[in-house]
């Protein structure tokens, strides 16, 4: 009877241990797919700095996630593919394949694909596919810069001030950036003849990145020459790029990459105006679980980073694949503990 107990207690203590533990245990670090339920493929994405995404779609609906929970933004584009965002879309302008949607009441409209946003000193910079437009004082400006922008950046290295643009079979141009609206010069010394520019990004220090079609570039300030990276990114096109922040001035800066073939990163040492690579490129998943299609957005999350690639994937630690098994068979055992424990006998009535 007494072992009959003991061994009871002790399956119901494993399996009391097995139902809790099923849900925490570690699967490993991974691309996790963690997609709003939307209509057609993510086509852009971006974060607050404060812990929240937005992600624009094809369809033309802008999906909210704050605290796990994607929910729509209520906000009529037409049904317009969203290409590009700000801070908080509706209280600040989305750029769509057919124009500005949200601007401020009374400002000009202006159409055609978008395809970039950035906030300056001297007003709204979009890029489009014929040249750049400046919305300053209400009115929309022409800088002198032709060509098809696909990526915009603002560059602050010690107090220096640059705006970049990148372009589609152009290279890279620059101005400075108190001047927006002014003229923008060829910035391409180094980089391939008629290269794609698709995304920038700065170390700590203010150097700037350049992903193109052909590989990873850097450079210190404007008109220097651009120096390839990583000779394992060459030939490879780099859509996005992100430098996750340092928490100590001595710590290698990691810079996230994403390409054709999924998400990786690479650990930068950055010494005044020189930039080395510490180490290799490293495959932030296995074959298996990168996206089947390019990385177009990289963001910060509280976690890690999620990107987009067609649909939207969190990077970071997940749970080991079949944990509901575990906690199953721990009920299986709590149950098989009640069917082993010996119930009390019940006593003889005394007789008078």
């Amino acid at each position: 009877m007494k072992n009959r107990k003991t061994i009871a207690l002790v399956l119901a203590f494993i399996g009391v241990v097995m139902t809790i533990a099923g849900p925490f245990l570690p699967g490993g670090t991974h691309l996790v797919e963690n997609d709003p339920p939307r209509v057609g493929h993510v086509t852009d994405l971006i974060s607050d700095g404060a812990g929240s995404v937005y992600a624009g779609t094809q369809a033309g609906e802008i999906w909210h996630l704050s605290q796990g929970v994607w929910q729509p933004v209520q906000l009529d584009l037409g049904g317009h593919p969203v290409t590009a965002m700000l801070t908080e879309p509706g209280p600040k302008p989305v750029g769509t394949a057919a124009g500005l949607f949200a601007l401020p009441p009374g400002t000009p409209p202006l159409t055609g694909r978008v395809s970039s946003l950035l906030e300056t000193d001297g007003g709204l910079l979009v890029g489009t596919g014929n040249g750049l437009r400046l919305l300053a004082d209400g009115t929309w400006q022409q800088p002198e810069a032709d060509g098809n922008i696909y990526s915009l950046f603002a560059q602050r290295r010690g107090s220096e001030h640059w705006l970049h643009a990148g372009t589609i079979g152009a290279g890279a141009l620059y101005a400075l950036g108190s001047a927006p609206g002014g003229g923008w010069s060829p910035n391409n010394s180094g980089l391939p003849d008629g290269v794609n520019v698709f995304s920038f990004a700065a170390t700590e220090g203010g150097l700037l990145l350049a992903g193109t079609d052909d590989g990873l570039y850097w450079q210190s300030e404007p008109g220097r020459d651009w120096t390839a990276l990583s000779s394992a990114l060459a030939g490879r096109r780099i859509l996005s790029l992100y430098r996750q922040p340092t928490e100590t001035p001595d710590e290698p800066q990691r810079l996230w990459i994403g390409s054709d073939d999924g998400l990786h990163w690479l650990d930068l040492v950055e010494d005044g105006a020189d930039l080395t690579v510490q180490g290799e490129l490293i495959a932030a998943d296995d074959p298996a679980h990168q996206p089947r299609f390019g990385v177009s957005w990289i963001v910060p999350t509280d976690g890690g980073v999620m990107i987009s690639a067609g649909h939207v994937y969190a990077f970071g630690a997940t749970r080991v694949p079949g944990w509901y098994w575990v906690s199953l068979a721990g009920i299986a055992l709590i149950l098989a503990a009640g069917w082993i424990m010996p119930r009390p006998q019940p006593t003889a009535a005394s007789v008078g």
